[in-house]
């Protein structure tokens, strides 16, 4: 392991199963004391990594109810008196494009999706910030997917969960600019096909399937390692799987194209938009509330 933590303290969100699963168990094998969020029963992951000498703890967590979230927050500091990383983990998927997905069940996949993410940022940020300034290490990792890095031509549609992931994008890069001040290092974790119990069970049971996966699918252990080696070097976005470059490289010139059509400004020194990050020339910063 090139970097341990040593008692630090993470939380991981849907921890119980699948990459959760193997974020905590990273985290164990580095040396942290884990708490392991999930909707689900936890137990056999945390007497699992308990039988390899790690310290961990569960609860039963709603990322999508802010007091479930805050009542996590409370656990883990009566727990440990800390936290130190947050892997913003928790998620699900809705296949079928936008006119074919139930607007209830969009609803629901945006609100653990993307508004659990906003929760876990928001209820764990001011824990973050205390350990920052004690010395210690402060994280969040947001899960993100290659969804998020472009509309991926080779996977059917499941766009709202796409949507999502887009979104995953934009709340960590305005966590990174928010939270930099205190200290607190934001990524977001953007993998492919891996091969978790329910990937696992797609290509046992479809030939078909199993032949378009498996190739490209990735290890669990080997994806958290990237996760966390990406997280613990400051990268903002961190992709791991090789089968992601292709399309998230032609989204990416495509947006670069259309920006570029944009007439260069001779005076930019003259508008706020000037590139120096000075908030203070906003004209509607004195509008905001302090900080």
């Amino acid at each position: 392991m090139s970097r341990n933590l040593k008692d630090a303290v993470v939380v991981v969100t849907g921890g119980a199963t699948g990459i959760g699963q193997a974020l905590a168990r990273e985290a164990v094998e580095r040396g942290a004391r884990v708490m392991i969020a999930d909707l689900e029963d936890a137990t056999k992951t945390v007497e699992a990594l308990r039988a390899i000498g790690g310290t961990v703890e569960s609860m039963r967590t709603d990322m999508s109810d802010y007091a479930d979230v805050q009542r996590l927050a409370e656990a883990t500091i009566d727990r440990w008196g800390t936290v130190n990383i947050l892997c913003n983990n928790a998620g699900v998927a809705v296949l079928g494009g936008l006119r074919d997905t139930d607007p209830a069940a969009a609803k629901k996949l945006l609100e653990i999706n993307v508004l659990g993410l906003f929760h876990g940022i928001h209820a764990f940020a001011p824990l973050l910030k205390k350990a920052a300034a004690a010395g210690g290490p402060a994280y969040i990792l947001n899960t993100g997917s290659e969804h998020s890095l472009g509309v991926p031509p080779h996977v059917a549609p499941m766009s709202i969960y796409t949507v999502s992931k887009f979104a995953a994008l934009g709340l960590t890069e305005t966590a990174q600019r928010d939270l930099a001040g205190d200290g607190i290092g934001v990524s977001l974790f953007a993998p492919g096909w891996v091969l978790t119990e329910k990937v696992r069970s797609i290509i046992a049971a479809n030939p078909e399937a199993a032949a378009a996966i498996a190739p490209f699918a990735e290890d669990p252990a080997n994806v958290a390692t990237k996760a966390f080696e990406g997280l613990l070097d400051g990268v903002l976005v961190i992709p791991t799987n090789p089968a992601s470059r292709e399309f998230a490289m032609a989204h990416a010139r495509d947006v670069m194209a259309h920006v570029q059509v944009l007439p260069v400004i001779d005076e930019p020194a003259s508008h706020a938009h000037d590139g120096s990050g000075d908030r203070s020339r906003c004209p509607v910063s004195h509008l905001l509330p302090a900080a």
